[in-house]
């Protein structure tokens, strides 16, 4: 007798089910690939491409778009009808294995070819839609629900909703979010990635003071090739980023984060050369809200150096001046900074935290250091240690301008400066006199209150 033949084989099956298994693959070398294949075909073109290969046929994807040359289905229309009304449908219905072999091509030049604005893409999405509807196993199932949770393959829909599935979605990182949609590493760079990057910088203003999506943003960018602000993404980035805060403030995890990658990126947009260059265009309430960061930044760091320099009545200058700034009305600050300052700055590593200063050359004791602050049109000259406060009318030839790199102590104080005693005191300056009474910080406060209409109560300032 005969051994029965079994009924079953485990093994094969499930070797079976490895080749249709659905993983994420890299694609091919397509260009490669591509500009090859359109020489093939150019051969094979005066025998009605009688002799392809079936790999030849398969890969015909690949050919669609190489370079700046007319699509396939301009060069080889006959084939390309071929292709898709003769060859892929067979394929497609014969077994699930040769179904995925036969989609990959498509899902590939898909994503990296996408345009929505040309009218042979739109066809070739239309024509892959019909074809994953036909086709068989996991692969073509993982194709079909792509579409059905993300419009994958309606080339206007597709880009707002992984916009939204990438930045929005709660819990799993982007990676995982990309291996679930079978989207290798460098899917980015694709003509896909590119638009879910630009539709995502489009989404409603609220969910741009939300951390998770900052930081998945900021993660998409910092996966691309080359950096954003040599993009033409360069102003909807800054203007998704910081337009939408207004006054809000944002905690201190995320306002240090994009005070980082601003400044290291796209430079101070204090200086004029980056307003001018990484900065043109973008919205002024951005540019409003990302230089009033920098300057609540200057204020708190030019504390921190007078605390560092012993300076007698920091607290007290600490409190006046910032309850102006949380009011909304300083507009610029800018630091000149003497030899201990310096020192110290060095040591707080206040360069690598993008605090810019510039520095006292002479003509003041080296614990001296300046604050400059614009409110209104006026401008303030802060001196530390026993220096006066002084204030100047924007625009006027003696007012000394903020942003420079360096000062000297003899010219500023040369700089004929506004009277805070109404002719009552040879010296127009404002000595920091009594701190702990409030002398000082009533008389700049009324000072204020009478030039510029900006009121503080007691409180607020003492």
């Amino acid at each position: 007798m005969f051994t029965p033949l079994p009924t079953s084989m485990p093994k094969l099956e499930d070797a079976v089910r490895q080749m249709d298994e659905v993983a994420v693959q890299t694609p091919p070398p397509m260009m490669e690939i591509g500009q090859r294949l359109r020489l093939v075909y150019a051969r094979a073109r005066p025998n009605a491409y009688s002799d392809l290969s079936q790999s030849e046929i398969r890969k015909l994807p690949f050919a669609y778009w190489v370079g700046d040359a007319p699509s396939i289905q301009d060069t080889d229309s006959e084939l390309t009808r071929l292709y898709w009304d003769v060859y892929l449908p067979e394929a497609l219905v014969s077994s699930p294995r040769r179904a995925k072999r036969w989609l990959s091509p498509l899902f590939f030049t898909y994503c990296e070819h996408f345009n929505p604005t040309s009218s042979v893409f739109r066809d070739f999405a239309n024509k892959l839609l019909r074809a994953i509807g036909l086709s068989q196993g996991l692969f073509a199932e993982k194709m079909q629900d792509l579409h059905r949770r993300h419009g994958f393959f309606s080339p206007s829909e597709v880009p707002m909703r992984l916009a939204k599935h990438f930045f929005v979605n709660q819990g799993k990182t982007i990676d995982e979010l990309m291996a679930e949609s079978l989207l290798w590493p460098s899917f980015v760079e694709s003509g896909l990635g590119v638009s879910t990057f630009r539709a995502g910088l489009s989404l409603p203003g609220e969910l741009y003071t939300a951390a998770q999506t900052i930081f998945r943003v900021m993660d998409w960018n910092k996966r691309l090739s080359a950096s954003v602000v040599k993009t033409d993404m360069r102003v909807p980035f800054a203007d998704a980023l910081l337009r939408h805060w207004g006054r809000q403030k944002p905690v201190d995890s995320i306002k240090s984060v994009l005070i980082d990658f601003f400044v290291r990126v796209y430079g101070d947009p204090r200086f004029a050369g980056h307003r001018q260059y990484q900065w043109q265009g973008v919205s002024p309430q951005a540019m409003a809200t990302f230089k009033n960061w920098l300057t609540g930044d200057t204020l708190r760091g030019f504390m921190k150096l007078l605390q560092r320099t012993a300076d007698d009545i920091w607290m007290h200058r600490q409190k006046f001046w910032m309850a102006y700034y949380e009011k909304g009305c300083i507009d610029e600050a800018w630091l000149a900074l003497g030899q201990d300052a310096l020192w110290e700055a060095k040591r707080l590593l206040v360069d690598e935290k993008g605090m810019g200063y510039g520095y006292l050359e002479g003509g003041a004791s080296s614990n001296q250091s300046v604050m400059f602050l614009k409110i209104g049109d006026l401008v303030f000259t802060e001196w530390s240690h026993n220096g006066s406060l002084r204030a100047y009318r924007e625009g006027y030839l003696d007012t000394p301008k903020l942003y420079e790199k360096s000062y000297h102590g003899a010219d500023l104080r040369a700089a004929q400066s506004m009277d805070f005693h109404d002719g009552a005191n040879i010296n127009p300056g404002l000595v920091h006199s009594h701190s702990d009474k409030g002398t000082w910080q009533r008389k700049a406060r009324d000072f204020i209150r009478s030039n510029t209409g900006v009121t503080m109560n007691d409180w607020e300032i003492v």
